[in-house]
């Protein structure tokens, strides 16, 4: 069982390692001493720092608005920085989704990264928390996202951390893994490593690897997989880590658009917009993170139909070699193999744990479709 006055001293305990932060970057500044990289982290430690302000049902019944401090399981203030923060009552959850950031991310870019977290929390709706996990170090860029290194890197760390996050939450809680762009390699690692999830969702996917064709490749059953890919979304369309989980055959591919809805619906497109509020990739998001699964929306368009709808133009010799030449690119930085899932999981076992853990969508041809999970050959069952 979840032992909550734990969790809040390891809160306490994360936020005191926080005003340390600020307090030593303060002093440097009031000496002259501080470069501009230190005066910026002492902007973002003082955000993290600052109160969020929640609104509650008072004993009276009166909705009251309470302050408190953001809740860390981990924070990194060095370096390229590091944290993991919790959105909601972990300890007393029934939905749990840990989500997962792509590349160019930091300690300085992390609250675009918290706010989407806490959107995934308000629409799966309640009984949910969310954990937002970045305690890998997120490729700075292009170069550094072409290579496996980080993934490697972070896919054990993922592991270790949802062993872990069994601790923390309730037993008959489900644990929905969220990862978008390179994040979706660091789950898959971590997936490779013997990371266990009740259902896992991968957005905007560059691949995991040269491999990995299909769900079974990462998930044992009941766990399913559930992928999204919006129309234009280059970094899919690239697979410049391998083939595109939304090409999956026992994948369930989630819409981002649905054509049927009213127009006040927000329309996705391209790579970054999968966590938009009130459109329907954000909606399938939630279903899947509360269970709701028979309401998922889904669809199959091509990667030239969904190009079409996007540019006006079929995805055609241009755009064919813009792939093209990045896949060259990769293929010529990063070598890679097929190993097995068991001699993957070995290798993750050499991976050094590192530090400790304490950047999408028109509509498909025909209207989204409920669709049932039992339409693959992989069921979910119960809960854990």
């Amino acid at each position: 069982m979840p032992d909550a006055e734990q969790l809040e001293e390891r809160y306490r305990a994360n936020h005191a390692r926080l005003l340390a932060a600020r307090d030593r970057l303060q002093a440097a500044t009031d000496e002259g001493t501080a470069t501009e990289a230190d005066r910026t982290r002492l902007a973002t430690i003082s955000e993290l720092l600052t109160p969020v302000v929640s609104t509650e049902v008072g004993a009276d019944g009166k909705v009251v608005e309470v302050k408190r401090n953001r809740q860390f399981l981990s924070v990194d203030p060095e370096g390229q920085g590091r944290a993991v923060e919790v959105h909601g009552d972990l300890a007393g959850a029934r939905n749990v989704a840990v989500l997962v950031p792509g590349m160019g991310n930091s300690l300085e870019t992390f609250r675009g990264q918290s706010d989407r977290g806490d959107l995934i929390r308000t629409e799966a709706g309640p009984g949910t928390a969310t954990v937002v996990w970045l305690d890998y170090d997120s490729p700075r860029g292009f170069p550094q996202a072409i290579s496996k290194a980080p993934a490697l890197e972070g896919g054990p760390r993922l592991a270790g951390f949802l062993t872990e996050l069994d601790e923390m939450k309730l037993p008959d809680a489900n644990t929905t893994l969220v990862a978008h762009s390179y994040g979706t390699e660091v789950a898959g690692q971590a997936l490779l490593a013997g990371a266990h999830a009740d259902r896992v969702v991968m957005t905007g996917s560059p691949g995991i690897a040269k491999h990995v064709d299909e769900a079974a490749d990462l998930v044992d059953q009941p766990t399913r997989l559930y992928v999204e890919r919006a129309p234009g979304d280059y970094v899919a369309y690239t697979e410049w880590h391998g083939p595109d989980p939304a090409t999956f055959p026992d994948a369930i591919r989630m819409a981002t658009n649905d054509p049927l809805a009213n127009d006040e619906a927000v329309s996705v497109h391209w790579h970054n917009e999968y966590y938009r509020p009130n459109s329907e990739a954000l909606r399938n998001i939630g279903r899947v993170v509360r269970g709701d699964l028979s309401a998922i929306t889904t669809t199959a368009t091509t990667r030239a139909e969904e190009t079409k709808l996007v540019l006006g133009a079929s995805w055609g010799p241009g755009m064919n070699a813009v792939v093209g030449t990045a896949a060259k690119v990769y293929d010529g930085v990063v070598s890679l193999h097929k190993p097995s899932r068991e001699s993957a999981r070995a290798a993750a076992k050499d991976v050094p744990a590192g530090r400790s853990a304490g950047t999408d969508g028109a509509a498909a041809r025909t209207p989204s479709r409920p669709v049932a999970p039992a339409h693959s050959r992989r069921p979910e069952g119960p809960a854990r």
